[in-house]
């Protein structure tokens, strides 16, 4: 068997490599009378009316808020609509010259929508990306969302990029996992206990929403012994996180 011995970064997206934990890929709500572009308190409403009338956990009320706007709406979106998120995007310092440049395999494990994920312009730097999928009509267009990608689905999406990658599902070694925390809990402690890295990462604009709570993930996994690395997400040359992902450190 020939062995790929290239390091191995696995990434979450939002709050990890963009500078904001609000995912862009629900612009398209404007259909609906909502600004998807960032966090606010309208849609935050709606998100805690639609709770309170459906079960199920924060992540899955997330992502089936969205979907139930699609289908009890009899509604759909274009690709078009889908990407229109990316021109909101902006990225930490170094992530694009980091992933253009190093040697390393790289993936994305997001609870984001998978194919907005896949068509990003940084997408082709990238070996593999995981993330939530859509659901398409007849005619290609998005009619709903379906299997969200939580905690266990990311450790299967782990097991995925282990394999292609030649290792056992329990070899971890050499690779290394980034997060800020909101919903990495389990893929760190996975990594982690199997041999390889949990990164932390800060956001450099501590202003955003879930800072606070991020915050307290990293405390608890940081006492359990869980967390290898914690600095600031920036990605530049030489910079703490660039040496650590580069393995200088």
């Amino acid at each position: 068997m020939n062995v790929n011995n290239n390091p191995i970064n696995i990434f979450d997206f939002d709050g990890t490599l963009t500078t904001e934990t609000w995912p862009k890929f629900w612009v398209w709500v404007k259909k609906f009378g909502y600004d998807g572009t960032k966090r606010n308190a309208c849609l935050e409403e709606a998100l805690t009316e639609y709770r309170k009338k459906n079960s199920g956990s924060m992540l899955e009320t997330f992502f089936t808020f969205f979907n139930d706007l699609l289908v009890n709406n009899n509604e759909t979106i274009t690709f078009e609509e889908l990407m229109e998120g990316e021109k909101f995007i902006h990225y930490n310092s170094g992530v694009i010259e980091f992933v253009r440049n190093t040697n390393s395999k790289n993936y994305i494990i997001s609870g984001g929508l998978k194919e907005f994920l896949q068509n990003l312009e940084i997408a082709k730097h990238f070996d593999g990306i995981y993330g939530t999928p859509v659901i398409k009509n007849n005619e290609g267009k998005i009619s709903g969302i379906g299997t969200v990608m939580t905690d266990e689905n990311k450790i299967l999406a782990i097991h995925d990029i282990l394999k292609i990658n030649n290792k056992k599902k329990e070899d971890c070694r050499d690779v290394y996992y980034i997060g800020d925390g909101y919903s990495d809990k389990s893929a760190m402690e996975y990594i982690h206990n199997n041999g390889g890295k949990a990164i932390f990462v800060y956001p450099q604009n501590k202003e955003d929403e879930l800072y606070q709570h991020n915050n307290q993930v990293y405390k608890e996994l940081n006492e359990n012994g869980i967390i290898d690395f914690a600095c600031v997400s920036d990605y530049r040359n030489k910079s703490s996180l660039y040496n650590i992902l580069e393995r200088r450190i």
